[in-house]
């Protein structure tokens, strides 16, 4: 009999298994690792009771986390254990936790070697890459913390165990967490950081030096495009160009094809309507049905002197436009001056933020705690999105004095209101159920939680497979 365990994996990516494997040829148990979709099948002999005692050492003390891991399932199976060559291509992920131990110990003979490399995942190839990453103590605007000492993470942030987990996986997304330490937070005069561990040997270099002389964190400018949000339990990759699976081609237009890519892993490549909403691209709907695939609605490029210009020609809103400014000169100058700002721009300036753009508002949001929010515009008209109508209700908030977290609040939960009107309305007339939904702005956890909460019994579909945005 073999000891045969089912392990829901959502990537075709090797290392996981080639861990798996490396640590049944290092043990020398009889054992196999097989790979088919969304899956890894594990068989191991289960009559040498100290290979078996001793591979499940092994894989306590070595085997690391990945995103991409799912449930277990461990049975007896008469099966015959065929012990086929498995090996695994180069992936850029993190050190494990056997190089970590040999790179940090100072015992050891490989004592923080730059030339380190990673041959534990049945690789005989791994990928030399140039970093010129400087990490420094000091805190600049739009910097990451790289986090030194794992044992500290705790005490630094109000972070959740999935998000350690997440933290601490092998692939090392960054994630945005609260500051919990006052000293951090003074430091940095936020609320909300992005956090990463160490990702690649020279991070961890780091980490190790600023962590022997009493160092918790360091900060870096992230050229490391991955990125990672956990809500409830669905761990979405924003974006991210290590370890997502490679888009097939289907569409020449990118949205479509990363939309056509995720139907195909849903398993509705032909019947699917799905929602992007994304800061770089802007916000789109789109369908595909057996006649092909198109955006069917797409929202208008932003112009603020446009938008000035349609509140000021509109009777109603020219009213609320001299009363706003009335109250909130300061405002309208910063707006008058600025016209080459985008949507989100306007809007941390009309509620008054620090910093301006996605990600101040982000922030801003995330430090309201209560539920539901205000009701606020979000109508089409013929031109397509009705812009003045949507400032106009943020503009009258503001008059009445609205918190400004509430309000930050409110807009990313009114925008996920759209995306699931829109999306039932497309339901209707296309007699699709399917739900997609793709963007950046899903690093908002608001949005991401509205959706999750207020679909109803229509799931609506994450990919696990490709990152959400480019």
């Amino acid at each position: 009999m073999a000891i045969k365990q089912i392990i829901k994996y959502n990537s075709q990516n090797k290392y996981f298994a080639g861990f798996l494997n490396h640590i049944i040829e290092e043990t020398g148990i009889k054992g196999s690792v097989a790979l088919k979709k969304n899956e890894i099948i594990l068989l191991l002999d289960d009559k040498d009771e100290k290979k078996l005692e001793s591979f499940s050492q092994m894989t306590s003390k070595y085997l690391p986390h990945s995103i991409f891991l799912g449930d277990i399932q461990t049975d007896y199976a008469n099966e015959a254990i065929l012990n086929k060559p498995f090996c695994s291509p180069a992936y850029d992920i993190s050190l494990c936790n056997k190089c970590i131990e040999a790179i940090s110990n100072p015992s050891s003979d490989r004592y923080l070697d730059s030339a380190i490399k990673c041959i534990h995942y049945s690789n005989t190839e791994t990928i030399d890459e140039q970093d010129s990453t400087i990490y420094s103590p000091h805190y600049t605007p739009n910097t990451t913390l790289l986090l030194c000492d794992a044992t500290k993470v705790n005490d630094l942030f109000i972070i959740t165990q999935e998000e350690v987990k997440i933290l601490f996986s092998i692939e090392k997304p960054t994630l945005k967490a609260t500051l919990k330490d006052e000293e951090l937070k003074q430091l940095t005069n936020k609320k909300y950081i992005n956090i990463k561990s160490p990702y690649n040997i020279k991070s961890t270099l780091a980490a190790i030096n600023a962590k022997d002389s009493g160092i918790n964190y360091l900060f870096f400018q992230d050229t490391q495009t991955s990125k990672a949000v956990a809500i409830q339990k669905n761990i979405s990759l924003i974006k991210d160009t290590r370890v997502t699976s490679q888009l097939e081609h289907f569409a020449d237009d990118k949205e479509l094809n990363r939309f056509l890519n995720i139907a195909q892993e849903m398993g509705n490549k032909q019947r699917a309507i799905g929602a992007y909403l994304s800061v770089k691209n802007g916000i789109s709907f789109m369908a595909s049905t057996q006649g092909g695939c198109k955006k069917v609605l797409k929202f208008q490029e932003f112009d603020l002197k446009q938008l000035l210009e349609d509140m000021q020609n509109d009777k109603q809103k020219s009213k609320l436009l001299k009363n706003f400014k009335d109250k909130y000169s300061n405002i309208i100058n910063k707006i008058e001056k600025s016209p080459s700002f985008d949507m989100y721009e306007t809007l941390s300036v009309i509620l008054e933020l620090d910093e301006y753009g996605f990600e101040p508002l982000n922030d801003k949001s995330l430090e309201f705690r209560g539920n539901g929010g205000l009701k606020i515009d979000m109508h089409f008209n013929d031109y397509g999105f009705d812009f003045v109508s949507f400032f106009g209700s943020i503009m009258s908030f503001k008059l009445a004095n609205t918190d400004t977290h509430y309000l930050a609040y409110s807009i990313f939960e009114a925008f996920g209101d759209m995306a699931i009107s829109t999306l039932n309305q497309l339901k209707t007339k296309l007699k699709i159920d399917n739900f997609i939904m793709m963007g950046d702005m899903f690093d908002n956890t608001v949005l991401y939680s509205r959706i999750l909460s207020k679909f109803g019994t229509n799931k609506p579909f994450f990919s696990k497979y490709y990152a959400l945005d480019d």
